[in-house]
């Protein structure tokens, strides 16, 4: 419980310190929620005009595109700065944190500590008008509301673990930025989207190899659309959890192979 404490001090000071510049943290938001509601809006329009995309109706790839705001979001609040980890091994940054009577991990994640509003504001609008729609017509019940926070949790679990997993490869190769261009931005951003949509050997890939299709399309399935069955949840929470485990042992173990550059 004390780290925990120790968590909110530290996360708490960070977001103080931000929010001293107050006029950049609403021009941020405002250009984030702008720019990721262009994305969403054009996606609507082609899928609307086409009639759905795969069997995918435009509320249905919305509400995909929802959930992935959310856990972008929360994966940015919880550990934003494990996805700039490169310069932490190159500049010989990690040093400073080695020095702190507290884990590395913990002094990580609550630097540059972020509120992510744009996402957050666009996700719950987006999320409100594709659920609302989905229930009015039958296809949802409210079951699916909660159903829902399941999902971003688990959601949000396994893109930490394959976050903290691909920034502790950096251990041993220091360089990572475009690694993690591979299996943070790119996977994210093909999550948003049906698995339905893709070639066979990229559905397989984010479904094992980078396991982003379970961030929101597969416990989706059962969510909106009454597939595979209420298992899913359980399933895709276990796996986020057994991710996240073993994200944390790969992670002590390339701590433990951390050779300072000298700087």
């Amino acid at each position: 419980m004390s780290w925990i404490h120790i968590y909110f001090r530290l996360a708490g000071a960070s977001l103080r310190s931000q929010m001293q510049y107050k006029f950049n943290f609403i021009l941020s938001t405002l250009l984030v929620f702008l720019m990721f509601g262009l994305e969403l809006m054009t996606v609507s329009i082609i899928i609307y005009k086409f009639n759905g995309i795969k069997g995918w109706s435009v509320y249905e790839a919305g509400y995909l595109f929802a959930i992935m705001m959310f856990v972008r979001a929360f994966y940015r609040i919880i550990a934003g700065e494990i996805n700039g980890f490169e310069k932490y091994l190159v500049q010989g940054m990690l040093d400073q944190l080695l020095l702190r009577p507290m884990p590395v991990l913990l002094v990580l994640v609550t630097r540059n500590f972020r509120p992510m509003a744009g996402e957050l504001v666009l996700g719950t609008t987006t999320m409100s008008i594709c659920l609302s729609y989905l229930i009015e017509n039958k296809q949802a019940t409210l079951w699916a509301i909660p159903c829902s926070l399941a999902v971003i949790v688990s959601g949000t679990i396994i893109t930490l673990a394959i976050g903290l997993a691909t920034a502790t490869v950096g251990f041993w190769t220091h360089r990572i930025d475009e690694l993690q261009r591979i299996t943070d931005n790119a996977a994210s951003i093909a999550s948003q989207y049906p698995l339905s949509i893709y070639p066979k050997w990229m559905r397989i890939t984010l479904l094992t190899v980078l396991p982003m299709g379970f961030t929101s399309y597969m416990p989706s399935l059962y969510v909106i659309r009454g597939e595979l069955g209420l298992w899913i949840l359980p399933a895709t929470m276990l796996l986020a959890v057994a991710l996240l485990l073993g994200a944390l042992s790969f992670w002590k173990l390339g701590l433990r192979h951390y050779q300072s550059t000298g700087t």
